[in-house]
């Protein structure tokens, strides 16, 4: 079983303000998809999410505090939408992997949305520390899952042994490539209009991913 699946805490009831705050990150996000991050001003949040100036500030405290904690949830949601798909205590290590790859490469992370608020935040991780620091923890989160189900996937399949060194910073160095390969077709996908063509990017995807792991990941 993966280490990130080994302690489920059930989680606490929430408050009726974490409820508000949830909702206030929504509206930060939907406003930035729809008005481009400079517009998502205080005052045009508060629009989009019905409530006053004041109660944003009450919750953020700044406009660049609210715009770092709608980053933070972006890539958590990513991050959790593929991670929901390997819980599965039953399925096989490499089974894991293929569905953990697809996950990447289909909605609701492949979407217009989803890369339109990464490209409005994107310039910010170049100029605010913070911004940098939320990207980061986050890319080395994933890779570090990737890493994890790889090593898995390839022990299973007797590709490398339990306890040899090498594997260790093989299975780093294809966590990374498959990072980047998920990257340039993520982009391609979720600027793509066509179905059939997205579906297609999913297959390609998965046997470049076959090709550089050495086994098969196909559907």
């Amino acid at each position: 079983m993966l280490k990130h699946q080994d302690a489920k805490h059930q989680r606490p009831k929430r408050g009726k303000s974490e409820i508000r705050k949830d909702e206030l990150i929504e509206a930060t996000l939907e406003c930035i998809s729809s008005e481009g991050l400079q517009n998502a001003t205080v005052r045009k949040v508060a629009e989009y999410a019905g409530v006053t100036n004041g109660l944003i500030r009450f919750h953020f405290g700044s406009k660049d505090q609210m715009i770092q904690i709608a980053y933070q949830r972006l890539l958590e949601e990513i991050f959790q939408s593929s991670l929901a798909v390997v819980t599965e205590s039953q399925l096989l290590p490499r089974e894991c992997l293929r569905r953990f790859l697809k996950a990447n490469l289909s909605p609701p992370i492949v979407t217009a949305q989803t890369v339109i608020l990464w490209a409005n935040f994107l310039p910010l991780t170049y100029k605010d520390e913070e911004m940098a620091r939320i990207r980061r923890e986050a890319y080395t989160k994933t890779t570090a899952l990737f890493e994890e189900l790889i090593e898995a996937a390839l022990i299973d399949e007797g590709k490398v042994g339990v306890d040899e060194d090498c594997s260790k910073q093989k299975c780093r160095h294809l966590a990374i490539k498959l990072n980047s390969l998920i990257d340039g077709l993520w982009l391609e996908g979720s600027t793509a209009d066509n179905s059939s063509y997205k579906e297609e990017l999913v297959v390609i995807g998965l046997d470049a991913a076959s090709d550089l792991v050495g086994m098969n990941l196909r559907e």
